[in-house]
């Protein structure tokens, strides 16, 4: 789709310190990387190292670093920053609000709407939705199209679902959560007790409660709380393909990559960080401001403010020494062998 930011949006946009050189257009068409940039398109430049990229670049505005001796060309125009990766991503605002127009407030004649919700009238609710008795939605949400909203749901101001996005019953959700395609909140825990022979389900009775400006990615999952709720804390971060299980307890501003498994009953403090494959096992505690590395698994509570590495999970330098041991295995093996054949001949 065509895409139009005028010159004067993006400068109230950016908090620049300077600039150089002019602007050849009045708006910017696109962004793009330093290779794929053409005329009309920004892009940033994160450091010196890429300033042969740049040369080559038909980018007509770029953000960098404010201090990087480089100079635009002809019809170019560069904004110096302080932190170009944090300008670039306000920039990319402005285009992702061209990129989805929000719908126009109403409800959809294909939608099915009970009359006992109760919906602002700022609200959009597209074509296919399902929404229960009970339900309470706050203005300017939107509900995307084959969304589902189970019984006595209540979502704050501004929130977002995509397509077919399910809130099972009494999921709450704070101001301006945006969840994505697929996801699922409220589902069954999963919980069984065996009793003889057989395994026998055990209800999950509570809910979900998710924080101000929370989002959640393409089919993700968080299940509900057996007895008491799965919290997601305000501004956490929670990628695609997720699994949040039963009674789980995530703090502020965490993030969790994709592929992160939490097991029941696990406590992330604040600022905590998964990345891609790490999990958890159940009924224990990350402290604030840990990071857990890729496919990195907590088998016990982990202190906080640290960095981990491997499975059980260790200090990140410790596994980094163990993994360069690892690979060498085979040479030291090779080496024993030949001194216990040189010992024996002697």
């Amino acid at each position: 789709m065509e895409i139009s930011v005028p010159y004067n949006a993006v400068l109230d946009r950016i908090d620049y310190t300077s600039f150089d050189g002019e602007l050849g257009i009045r708006s910017i068409t696109g962004v793009a990387s330093l290779e794929e940039a053409k005329t009309g398109d920004a892009t940033f430049v994160a450091s010196a190292n890429f300033a042969d990229e740049l040369e080559k670049s038909a980018a007509s505005l770029v953000i960098l670093e404010e201090g990087l001796e480089l100079q635009p060309k002809n019809g170019q125009l560069f904004l110096r920053v302080k932190s170009p990766a944090i300008e670039f991503a306000k920039l990319c605002e402005l285009v992702a609000e061209q990129m989805w127009m929000r719908p126009p407030p109403g409800i959809s004649p294909l939608a099915d709407v009970s009359p006992a919700a109760k919906i602002d009238p700022s609200v959009t609710i597209e074509a296919f939705v399902s929404i229960a008795e009970g339900v309470e939605i706050g203005p300017d949400c939107v509900i995307g199209k084959g969304s589902v909203i189970a019984a006595d749901c209540k979502l704050g101001e501004g929130c977002v679902l995509r397509s077919r996005v399910t809130l099972e019953r009494d999921t709450v959700l704070g101001k301006r959560v945006r969840i994505h395609s697929g996801a699922v909140l409220g589902a069954d825990g999963f919980g069984y007790e065996f009793e003889k022979g057989r395994h026998r389900k055990v209800p999950q009775v509570s809910c979900v409660i998710v924080g101000d400006d929370v989002e959640i990615g393409a089919n993700a999952t968080i299940d509900r709380g057996r007895l008491s709720p799965t919290r997601i804390g305000e501004g956490t971060k929670i990628d695609n393909l997720v699994q949040v299980a039963h009674n789980c307890v995530i703090g502020k501003h965490c993030i969790l990559c994709a592929l992160v498994g939490l097991a029941g009953s696990t406590t992330l403090e604040d600022y905590v960080v998964f990345a891609g494959y790490a999990a958890s096992a159940g009924h224990l505690t990350i402290g604030a401001g840990a990071q857990l590395a890729g496919e990195c698994v907590a088998y016990s509570d982990l202190e906080g403010g640290k960095k981990y590495g491997g499975s059980p999970a260790m200090p990140l330098m410790a596994y980094q020494r163990i993994r360069i041991l690892t690979r060498r295995l085979p040479d030291l093996f090779k080496r024993v062998t030949q001194l216990e054949s040189q010992l024996l001949k002697d």
